[in-house]
């Protein structure tokens, strides 16, 4: 039996042998580090598993996070119907003992799993009606505070509120992604060259109207250097080979007149043997992100990277942790009508904050 101090405030819940179902994209998944690891307190040896979509992606990220359990691979219960589909990952979910299942994500099939598994409590975000069948507690509408940190996701700081009424707290000063000592001498070696402070920069977006025109974005990214000195490291994922190509031969054309410093202050990252570990690295030993609203700002914001980040439309800011600073488009939906004016003074508003230093 679940002892929960929704009922008893004056102590902590005891959610037992736990786990945590996330969905979306990893930029999504990774929205609810903060909200897992504080549940994993009042969990079994105080550890949390995690169903995912991206396990693999997902693994290497919390590989050094001590309050990560097993990584549960999700996507065949995304279209789960018992029996006939998907029924091989319930059987080995269950095989584990869960006692709680947190769902942080509205899926229904998700829910249908748990239940079939067997895990006797569950707690999360509806949308099915079924959901309330199946659940033992959902999570109400999110309070007003919360809800403005999530911006256009509200629903999101219901699970936030859900913790605090537990009797817990969320802690976002302690990166809840943490580096592994050799990718941080990976890194090390890396930066040792370049000249300070370090920015991780990002122009790319799978959605396109999320992207940062090459144009636009170097215009303002030679003021930065002009102002601050320090080296900008192109970083994302693969798919964006070709746009950072293309951004480093617009750079050299750009700065063709300029000092020598000046040119080499752009490094294309997927040049120097990218990893996600490696990035977990970079994260942890740079001084700011500047970039757009994706994967790589939510893992600024959970290495407590001080951010600078880029949205498209106002509606779709978000605040949830860390430093960050959010600048939208003038222009709904176009993100090259933010003024180099406005980035530059939001970086000056975030250089003033000091970055607040994990113990590893």
């Amino acid at each position: 039996m679940i002892t929960s101090s929704v009922c008893n405030p004056d102590s902590k819940p005891a959610f037992q042998h736990s786990i945590g179902f996330v969905a979306g994209g990893i930029g999504d998944q990774i929205y609810h580090l903060t909200q897992l690891r504080t549940l994993a307190t009042a969990s079994k040896g105080g550890v949390i598993d995690i169903a995912c979509i991206h396990p693999n992606q997902i693994g290497q990220l919390l590989a050094n996070s001590p309050w990560v359990g097993k990584i549960i691979d999700a996507r065949p219960l995304r279209r789960y119907v018992p029996g006939i589909r998907g029924q091989a990952a319930v059987d080995a979910i269950k095989k584990q003992s869960y006692d709680t299942a947190f769902f942080l994500h509205r899926s229904t099939s998700f829910k249908i799993a748990a239940m079939v598994a067997g895990i006797s409590y569950r707690v999360g975000l509806h949308g099915h009606w079924l959901d309330r069948l199946i659940l033992n507690q959902h999570f109400s509408r999110a309070s007003q505070e919360r809800g403005d940190l999530w911006g256009h996701r509200p629903f999101i700081g219901a699970i936030d509120d859900f913790v605090a009424a537990s009797g817990l707290s969320l802690d976002d000063k302690t990166p809840t992604i943490l580096p592994s000592r050799s990718s941080l001498a990976e890194a090390d070696a890396m930066l040792a060259p370049l000249s300070g402070p370090i920015i991780m920069l990002n122009l790319f977006a799978a959605d396109p109207m999320r992207r940062w025109p090459i144009s636009a974005a170097l215009h303002s990214v030679l003021k930065l250097v002009e102002s601050t000195g320090g080296t900008f490291i192109l970083n994302a994922g693969p798919d964006a080979r070709a746009y950072h190509e293309e951004c480093m031969t617009s750079w050299k054309a750009l700065t063709i007149s300029k000092n020598s410093r000046i040119q080499k202050s752009l490094i294309n990252g997927l040049d120097h043997n990218p990893s996600m570990a490696k990035d977990v690295a970079l994260y942890h030993r740079a001084d700011f992100y500047v970039g757009v609203d994706s994967f790589t700002a939510n893992l600024a914001l959970n290495c407590n990277l001080p951010a600078l980040i880029l949205f498209a439309r106002e509606s779709d800011i978000l605040r949830y942790r860390s430093i960050s600073e959010p600048v939208s488009a003038t222009n709904d939906g176009d993100i090259s009508s933010i003024p180099t004016d406005k980035i530059i003074a939001a970086f000056d508003k975030l250089s003033k904050i000091t970055k607040i230093m994990p113990n590893i």
